[in-house]
């Protein structure tokens, strides 16, 4: 899932239909909402494409969506009512579209200081920042939307300084990956 913008195709989409009917008991008998993402996704693929939603578990709710009239399509819709569920819609619409608006939303509550006596904003912020700090890590796309952030006027400088700490990790993971890939190769290339 999280993957699908690097290469959206109608094919992969139907793909992506088929296997998440395939383990729809897994994802409606979760408590994390993943029966809700699955249905996010393939409404804003559909949406930015223009392609057919298949008929199958998530149809309804990704079409429900797409209405835009229910309770549950005004909340998604709804950018200024956010709880750590809305950052969820919002990666998984950026890994559904790969459009940078749904990082941007992300990006306001990130690196920010904690509100005091508000739990609610806490859990956002603490959601907001750990995750976008994560995906740095695991998306090249995520990373450069950060090195674009820092160069942005009018940023706070708790955001500059949280954006740099991403970029310096996301580095040093790449770091340590190659590292730990050409100490796989030397082992490999010994027992040759």
């Amino acid at each position: 899932m999280p993957y699908f913008y690097l290469t959206p195709s109608e094919a992969s989409f139907s793909k992506f239909q088929i296997a998440a009917d395939h383990f729809r008991t897994e994802l409606v008998g979760g408590e994390n909402g993943a029966a809700l993402l699955t249905s996010v996704m393939i409404a804003r693929i559909s949406e930015k494409n223009g392609w057919p939603i298949a008929d199958g578990a998530f149809s309804a709710t990704a079409k429900e969506i797409l209405g835009g009239q229910s309770e549950l399509a005004t909340y998604i819709a709804d950018d200024s009512k956010v709880d750590p569920t809305k950052l969820d819609v919002w990666w998984t619409s950026f890994f559904g579209t790969g459009d940078d608006r749904y990082l941007e939303n992300i990006f306001r509550y990130t690196g920010l200081e904690f509100p005091k006596g508000d739990i609610s904003g806490m859990l956002v912020i603490g959601a907001a920042t750990w995750s976008f700090k994560s995906n740095c890590q695991q998306h090249k796309r995520v990373l450069e939307f950060a090195k674009q952030k820092l160069s942005s006027p009018g940023i706070p400088e708790s955001q500059i300084t949280f954006l740099k700490e991403c970029i310096s990790s996301a580095q040093q993971s790449d770091i340590e990956e190659s590292s730990s890939s050409g100490d796989e190769e030397k082992a490999s290339s010994r027992r040759e």
